[in-house]
């Protein structure tokens, strides 16, 4: 019936609107084919068959003028001929962004789409033709074809029945239209079911009133669904259209015999022989006849009492017989109808409304039963089966108010309930309430109704609990605390662990609510509280750790975190509380660090565990590095590097270095630190003496220069020394001092030779020999010790043969203390001078203060000393020997790291001496020092 639309068909379609005077439409701006000659000239070439001569002169129309939508719409029409939809689609779409209204190629479009199935695109163009001419019935079918392709057949009916409104006298689209409702009857009639056959039944009737099978269907179907009301109904319908129809007058004998209306049947069939009905109708009549006088006979009493009800409503034995008659036989309309009448004629009575209200029960009507129950007890409140009906019923409907949401209607029922209900109700109507006020969030009300069960059963733990948490709920949490502590008080030990997890639902949100608002103090009572009633809470364990360290009582926080470790022994969070409240006592740092080591090796990818124990293992270094235990610092921190890499630890690495004058190592890690813009200098400067100091080869050159007080002459001491570091840390160092004076030249050649022995112990040994100006001969000898870490102490010997015919031994004892970035040393030189032949005790007391400015390369510092002797270093350059008489000094000076390879120094020195031995004839002298030094390293 509905044919497929090729695109031949609707291209000839097309055709035939355009040339045989299709009603009008309005056309775009641009011309038409009918305009337009040389289109029309090559349309007529496509009519003729000659497609390739017209597709030539369209693409020489092309090269001139690639935007004419008449030759686009032609060249689209070509290849549509040909079946090349893509390359037609594309001419055609140009074509319309041209001329926007090209009519003849949407046209030509529909059928492209339709080829290719794109459906959805087909209806989009027969869309935008139905906007120019909205009563093309072709296009109306087309696009009811193509919903039915798509399956949408919904959409398809729709506008068949539009279309079928719009050309009623269109005997092809009534045609379609009546075969899509008889083939959706006949789906619906072998699906079977009744209810879609009956409505179907009924639109065929209305569209097609004179068809008889349509009737018989929906008679048939009603029959079938027990309705005989209606298929009665619908017979009547059919007689009115088919007057004295055999089978229609049989279907209604036969609907009214099955409802036993025998008056009805025999005033039918009257009727029916009346008007000439066949003979059977006869036979039919006197059949039923004898079955209504049967009928009659056996239902003689109600009749009776039925007439007599009719003339006298107000008898009472009529009513009750008529009553009970229609309420055996179930006709409870009729039973409501009779107790109306006999109610309006007696007046009302409760036994007459308890009547009816038994009848609306019996017919199953909720509703009245509903109305009614509520109207009587408020009439008769003093009946015990309308108070327990209404009790009843109240219930169910505030189950159903509040499962629908209804709360407030809920709960007015339910008080009802406890006003009007037995004990078994109330308590029932009571659990109701509790449940609508918490539902309502109404916590202070659910609490009065708990208090009112309360009173029955005082000690129901279940109870107890549910007003807990109300005033959980209310943020009452004493009272909530205090009620489930009563609870746990008197449950057994397996009831009091299973009810402890409850405890901690109130605890949990109350402590967090108090470490929000920095109420630590409130915090730490409450979870004591806690841990008083459930000692090993896992929660309240980490809690009370996590408040003891945010108030600094690390005591607190070392026993919890010790308890909790020995509760929970495999849970490694608590390993590492353990380990931060160790970390805060200085004397078990050690420890903490170590247990930490113990659990990375065996959790070594726990992201939590490895960072702790990195910051650990900073904190405890740090305190080796301060405590000058460089070696044990290095492998701490070695230790913890394994499991992740740390800039600062690195650093840390570079500063244990440093202590242990690995000075290569040290630079390398020292640069993983990343100073702030305050420390950079400083920064800077450190890793250039680092730097310097990792050098195997060092030149200096200095420069003395010194002065008498009473004299202006200048003397001065040149020196030249290279100093070369050995792997083993040892320094060997060549140095030649030269003094020029009026007298002469003198040069003075030294060799020192030095050796860490340990990180403890080192040792010095330097011998010189001299021509003139220094001592003839020296030899000295140290050693260095460091403890306790900042501590050093220093023990040398020495001697000097001077050109004086002078001999000096010397004992050198020297003790250093470093306080962060000062150096503070006292050193006591204790000489024994021989000269001619007698010896004599000297003495030189010394004393520095060194203050460090990131490195031991940038200083300043102030000395002084005091003695019967020169101090050592004046004794070597010989500037004078002025002994066994008063000597002091005080000097000061600076040094600084210029870069990596380079660093300078100056000091500046002032020598006070006495010249005479006899006090009262002597004389004091002064002599002034500057000290020039530059360090090259390499």
């Amino acid at each position: 019936m509905f044919k497929k639309f090729t695109y031949a068909s609707l291209f000839i379609g097309i055709s035939g609107a355009l040339l045989l005077g299709h009603p009008s439409y309005a056309q775009r701006a641009g011309t038409t084919i009918e305009r337009n000659k040389d289109a029309n000239e090559i349309n007529e070439l496509y009519s003729q068959g000659k497609w390739e001569e017209g597709k030539k002169k369209v693409d020489e129309f092309l090269q001139k003028n690639s935007k004419d939508s008449d030759m686009r719409m032609l060249l689209g029409k070509y290849y549509l001929h040909r079946q090349q939809y893509d390359k037609a689609r594309y001419e055609l779409v140009k074509s319309l962004e041209y001329a926007p209204a090209n009519v003849e190629s949407k046209h030509m479009l529909v059928a492209v789409e339709t080829e290719t199935q794109r459906y959805s695109s087909a209806i989009c163009y027969i869309n935008e033709l139905l906007e120019v001419n909205p009563y093309w019935k072709g296009l109306w079918r087309k696009k009811i074809e193509l919903y039915r392709t798509m399956g949408n057949q919904v959409e398809a009916d729709r506008l068949l029945k539009r279309i079928a409104q719009i050309y009623p006298e269109d005997t092809e689209l009534k045609s379609d239209q009546n075969y899509l409702l008889e083939k959706r009857s006949a789906e619906i009639k072998k699906s079977g079911k009744l209810d879609q056959s009956i409505e179907m039944g009924k639109k065929l009737i209305e569209d097609q009133p004179r068809k008889q099978d349509s009737y018989f269907s929906i008679i048939d179907n009603y029959i079938k669904a027990g309705d005989f009301n209606n298929a009665l109904v619908y017979t009547e319908r059919a007689l009115n259209q088919f007057p004295r129809d055999a089978a229609f007058v049989q279907k209604k004998i036969a609907i009214l015999e099955h409802q036993q209306r025998y008056p009805e049947i025999l005033a039918f069939l009257d009727d029916q022989l009346k008007h000439g009905g066949s003979g059977s109708l006869r036979s039919q009549y006197n059949y039923f006849l004898l079955e209504a006088a049967r009928n009659a006979k056996n239902n003689d009493p109600a009749s009776l009492y039925g007439k007599i009800f009719d003339g006298a409503p107000g008898n009472k034995e009529a009513f009750d017989y008529v009553y009970n008659d229609l309420i055996a036989k179930e006709q409870y309309e009729g039973a409501i109808v009779a107790l109306s009448k006999h109610r309006r004629s007696v007046g009302g009575s409760k036994e007459l409304d308890m009547r009816e209200l038994t009848v609306y029960k019996r017919m199953g009507n909720q509703a009245k039963v509903a109305t009614l129950t509520k109207t009587y007890f408020a009439k008769y409140p003093g009946d015990t089966d309308l108070r327990e009906s209404y009790v009843t019923l109240t219930l169910q409907q505030a189950k159903t108010s509040f499962q629908d949401g209804k709360i407030a209607v809920a709960i007015s029922d339910w008080k009802d309930v406890i006003r009007y209900g037995d004990d078994a109700s109330i308590a029932v109507a009571q659990q109701g309430l509790y449940n609508a006020y918490v539902t309502e969030g109404r916590y202070q009300e659910a609490i009065v109704v708990l208090d009112d069960i309360l009173l029955d059963e005082p000690g129901d733990a279940t109870l107890l609990l549910k007003k807990s948490d109300l005033y959980n709920k209310q943020g009452r949490y004493d009272q909530a605390l205090l009620i489930y502590e009563q609870v746990l008080g008197r449950a057994n030990e397996e009831e009091r662990q299973r009810l402890l997890s409850g405890y901690s639902d109130i605890m949990i949100p109350r402590v967090k609510n108090l470490l929000e608002a920095y109420k630590l103090p409130e915090a730490q009572q409450s979870v004591d509280r806690w841990l008083t009633i459930d000692q090993y809470n896992q929660d309240a364990l980490l809690y009370m750790i996590n408040i003891c360290y945010q108030l600094k009582d690390n005591d607190a926080m070392l026993r919890y975190a010790q308890i909790a470790e020995g509760q929970y022994a495999d849970d490694v969070a608590f390993k590492i509380k353990l380990a931060e409240a160790m970390t805060h006592k200085v004397e078990k740092l050690a420890d903490s660090w170590a247990l930490l080591h113990a659990q990375v090796k065996l959790n070594p990818f726990h992201i939590p565990l490895v960072n702790t124990f990195t910051n650990t293992t900073e904190e405890y270094a740090g305190r080796l590095l301060r405590g000058k235990e460089h070696e044990m610092a290095l492998t701490v921190i070695d230790t913890a590097l394994h499991y992740k890499d740390n800039k600062v630890l690195k650093y840390m690495k570079g500063q244990a270095y440093e202590g242990l004058k690995n000075y290569d190592s040290a630079y390398y890690y020292q640069k993983f630190y990343e100073p702030s813009l305050l420390e950079l200098d400083d920064f800077k400067s450190h890793l250039n003496y680092l730097g310097q100091k990792s050098f195997h080869n060092t030149v200096s050159v200095s420069h003395l220069r010194a002065r008498f007080g009473d004299d202006y002459a200048i003397s001065t001491i040149s020196t030249v020394d290279y100093t070369r570091l050995n792997a083993d840390g040892s320094t060997y160092t060549g140095r030649v001092n030269y003094a020029g004076r009026a007298e002469g030249k003198g040069v003075q050649g030294q060799f020192e030779w030095a050796r860490p022995w340990t990180a403890d112990l080192s040792s010095r040994l330097d011998v010189a020999w001299a021509n003139k100006y220094f001592a003839k001969i020296a030899l000295n000898a140290a050693a260095i010790y460091t403890w306790n870490p900042s501590w050093e102490a220093e023990a040398g010997l020495g001697f000097r043969s001077f050109y004086t015919k002078q001999n000096l031994f010397n004992l050198n004892l020297g003790i250093s203390k470093e306080i962060e970035d000062f150096r503070l040393n006292a050193k006591l030189s204790n000489f024994y001078l021989n000269s001619a032949g007698q010896g004599r005790y000297l003495y030189s007391l010394t004393g520095k203060a060194q203050y460090f400015m990131n490195s031991p390369k940038n200083y300043v510092l102030a000395m002084g000393s005091i003695g019967n002797s020169p101090d050592i270093d004046l004794l070597d350059n010989q500037f004078y020997n002025s002994f066994n008489v008063f000597n002091a000094m005080v000097g000061a000076g600076l040094g600084r790291s210029i870069s990596r390879n380079i660093g300078v120094s100056a000091i500046g020195t002032w020598y006070n001496f006495q010249t005479g031995k006899e006090l009262d004839n002597s004389t004091y002298r002064n002599l002034y020092n500057l000290y020039l030094q530059l360090n090259v390293s390499f």
